[in-house]
């Protein structure tokens, strides 16, 4: 690690190279949640050697990209997908890209079980996240400086969402827990050192 550059050199040399190579051809991905963790925790420790954030600081991951100005893995891939599909919906309807987009099979089956989700699918839940509404997206697609302002929009209401939902679980996971011998019994007063004894307890009231 060259420690003669500064973060901000640092981060754009990520952003440039790192997550450039990362996301390739992201813009097709059908993306599971299992795949967002595996690439939110490369994006997460990547962050961490540019800041020289360490294990034992304890430092949240909201808080490193806080501090990286960046936004996490998801929003990026998302904001990737939204931008392919508006450039999808204006163009020509003979060209290749939005015929595959708007096409159906004509034959064939799926397979059985847990059907895999499909591009369109993953495409409906991505605008839900980021409040666009699949119903308008001809009109809001056609239109491409709207189109661009709604991408960021919504990749900032995903940002805050995620950010959030981080928090709480954060929160949740590091609340004080109940001291040792403090559940008491609501009918005889009883005080027992676990849960499990409580409950064992009222099942014989």
């Amino acid at each position: 690690m060259n420690r003669d550059l500064t973060i901000t050199t640092k981060i754009s040399v990520y952003k440039a190279v790192c997550l450039s190579i990362l996301s390739y051809g992201s813009e097709s991905w059908v993306v599971y949640r299992r795949h967002l963790k595996k690439l939110e925790a490369f994006h997460t420790n990547c962050l961490q050697r540019i800041l020289g954030v360490k294990w034992w600081h304890i430092v949240p991951h909201t808080e490193i990209r806080s501090r990286a100005r960046i936004d996490p893995i998801e929003t990026i891939i998302s904001q990737r997908q939204l931008r392919w599909l508006g450039h999808n919906i204006r163009l020509p309807t003979d060209r290749l890209p939005r015929k595959i987009l708007y096409s159906e099979l004509a034959e064939g089956t799926r397979r059985a079980g847990k059907p895999r989700k499909r591009y369109n699918d993953h495409m409906k839940t991505t605008l839900k996240k980021c409040a666009i509404t699949p119903s308008n997206l001809e009109d809001l697609g056609s239109n491409r400086q709207g189109w661009h302002n709604i991408c960021h929009q919504g990749s900032e209401q995903l940002t805050t969402n995620i950010n959030r939902t981080a928090e709480q679980r954060h929160l949740r996971r590091h609340a004080p827990q109940k001291a040792e011998g403090h559940f008491p019994c609501n009918i005889c007063g009883r005080i027992y050192k676990s849960k499990i004894g409580l409950i064992s307890h009222q099942k014989f009231q």
